[in-house]
């Protein structure tokens, strides 16, 4: 069919329905993105107000909960109470015995102190005598009164712990206000006494459900196990129904969704109170809220489409003056003498789309080259350091082997002692070498060291004693890869090299703490210079800054170890457990001390 009309007026139709379609497709995204951030704001607002309130009564409750139990446990009030069992009259037990009520008084003034704004105590014995401590403005009340009170009734005949009373006429008769209450029954093993009434007014919840969310109320309802608690004032009279077969269905601590209750929809956030077996709901009329999107979605609507047809028509204007050339050139290629054919005006390349889409793809092209160059070359340094690897390992084979062949010329030339160093020169190799994890027992760093020491023994001419010991167990601690070795080292390099003793002697202990462990490496050299121990603890705290603050560290690497780089892996491994200090021995020489602090003297 669209073969049949003319290329304006398809253009025209194409461009219409583009432009309808993004308007319609930008008014549902546009609504359904404002819906969205809508209800998620309100049910954001409606969880924290909700979180809130029920906070708020929860104290109120855990409050009259406290009071009660204070009152029930009281020894005071129940003698009275035991007292009052035994009065056999019609009247109040406590009209004729003024020095217990004062009690009571006394005992009630203790538990709430002397806030009594909206609150009344009352406490009722066994024999429905009544004793209350009030701001109201009342005379005693008889028997017959407190017993045609039916809570009260049920609480002492069906010896009911604790109750809750919802929100209603005071059944005591001595004010107008609404009140609920908390009710404790008053008792031990072997019988019960009476009880104890914290009587509130509604006031005090009234402030706490009294909410607004942009300036559209906030319906609050209690639930107390199959009764209503507590409402608003402004909570639909048919929804409170439905509302409490909603209540019924087991859910989460708190549950925000939206429900369809007595006709309308609302977003109901709800919450519970295992302690008092009591339910809380808050909900908003979704339409409410929603109003002023549905006017803002009517308003772009009318004024979408309005605007939808002003862009149509001048589409079409624009369409028809940009056609006019099209239709100029078709005349004129119709036209054309094909033996007078030309190149035309040459092409100006600053705005040839064509030109610049060929200089991005050489662009491009050269970037892939690029690219693929330096593919090439990671690769190539891949497997120069794959290589590098396998190397250092036929390296360590090697020296083995060499070793091995001067060790047995040593035998063979009756020299064990080039033997025996060749062994332990193999064995410091092989531990060096080793690559895994570089954490080891201590027995193991220990038994590479007095390899160290039998080394330098040699070098020494038996001039050097040295020491090992340490307690049973130690062995299994686990430390750092090359942690004495270094330190051993450091004292031929300095301790020892200007020692006038005529024998050399280092020596390494370890032995537990009641706080963790502690191992030293001693000598009996020159020590350390003032100037030199000041300088490694200039070098220790910086480092230690450096550790905090995530700054660059000294190389951690194997070659060229020295106290502060040991200092450094010790702090990387034990996070600050294990301390190295150094220090000079009180006979000469000197001492370096790693302490273990841990709450386990055996770790």
């Amino acid at each position: 069919m669209l073969k049949r009309v003319s290329y304006l007026k398809r253009l025209l139709i194409v461009y219409g329905g583009i432009i309808t379609g993004v308007f319609l497709a930008f008014l549902a995204v546009y609504c359904t993105s404002q819906i969205k951030n809508t209800r998620q704001m309100t049910d954001n607002a409606m969880e924290q107000l909700a979180s809130k309130a029920v906070s708020q009564f929860e104290s109120i409750l855990d409050e009259m909960s406290d009071m009660s139990l204070s009152l029930a446990a009281n020894s005071s009030v129940k003698g009275i109470l035991k007292d009052a069992i035994s009065y056999d009259s019609p009247q109040n037990y406590f009209m004729y015995n003024l020095d217990a009520e004062r009690t009571i008084q006394s005992e009630i003034i203790g538990v709430s102190g002397t806030r009594f704004s909206h609150k009344s105590f009352n406490v009722i014995s066994g024999k429905y005598d009544e004793v209350s401590l009030t701001l109201y403005k009342s005379d005693s009340l008889n028997k017959e009164k407190v017993m045609s009170i039916g809570w009260i009734n049920d609480m002492l005949e069906n010896q009911v712990s604790k109750k809750i009373i919802p929100v209603g006429p005071d059944p005591y008769g001595r004010t107008d206000e609404r009140t609920f209450s908390f009710a404790r029954l008053i008792q031990d093993e072997f019988s019960r006494y009476g009880l104890v009434d914290i009587q509130y007014g509604d006031e005090w919840i009234r402030d706490i459900f009294q909410m607004q969310m942009q300036d559209y109320p906030v319906h609050g309802v209690v639930m107390y196990k199959d009764t209503v608690f507590y409402t608003t004032e402004d909570v639909p009279a048919g929804l409170k129904g439905q509302l409490y077969e909603y209540g019924t269905e087991k859910k989460p601590d708190q549950v925000l969704e939206e429900i369809e209750l007595d006709g309308s929809k609302y977003t109901v956030c709800t919450s519970g109170l295992e302690n008092y077996d009591m339910r809380i709901f808050f909900f908003i009329e979704t339409n409410a809220y929603m109003q002023p999107i549905y006017r803002m979605t009517v308003t772009i609507l009318v004024l979408g489409t309005s605007v939808l047809l002003l862009v149509i028509a001048v589409v079409f204007m624009i369409s028809w003056t940009m056609n006019r050339p099209i239709r100029q050139l078709r005349d004129e290629i119709e036209h054309m003498d094909y033996k007078k054919l030309s190149l035309g005006p040459k092409i100006n390349t600053s705005n040839n789309e064509i030109l610049l889409l060929t200089n991005a793809f050489h662009e491009m092209l050269s970037g892939i080259k690029r690219s693929r160059d330096e593919l090439v070359e990671s690769r190539t340094r891949e497997i120069k350091a794959n290589y590098e690897v396998l190397q250092a390992q036929i390296n360590p084979h090697f020296m083995h082997n060499i070793l091995s062949v001067i060790g047995l010329m040593g035998y063979q030339k009756n020299a064990p002692e080039i033997m025996d160093m060749c062994s332990c020169l193999t064995r410091m190799l092989q531990y060096t070498t080793r690559t895994g994890n570089p954490v080891v027992r201590l027995g193991e760093e220990l038994e590479h060291v007095t390899t160290y020491l039998k080394l330098m023994g040699y070098r020494y001419l038996d001039k050097l004693k040295y020491e090992v010991t340490v307690e049973n167990g130690m062995e299994d601690i686990m430390i750092p890869k090359f942690i004495l070795q270094p330190v051993a080292e450091n004292c031929f390099q300095h301790s020892l090299a200007d020692c006038t003793e005529e024998e050399y002697w280092i020596g390494i202990k370890g032995s537990y703490t009641k706080t963790g462990w502690v191992l030293k490496v001693l000598d009996n050299g020159t020590g350390f210079l003032d100037e030199a121990m000041e300088r490694l603890e200039e070098q220790f705290g910086r480092l230690e800054e450096e550790l905090k603050d995530g700054s660059s560290l000294p190389d951690m690497g194997i070659g060229g170890l020295a106290l502060i780089n040991t200092y450094a892996r010790l702090a990387l491994y034990s996070g600050g457990k294990i301390h190295l200090t150094v220090s000079n021995r009180d006979g000469g020489g000197s001492c370096v001390t790693f302490e273990f602090k841990g709450d386990d003297s055996n770790d």
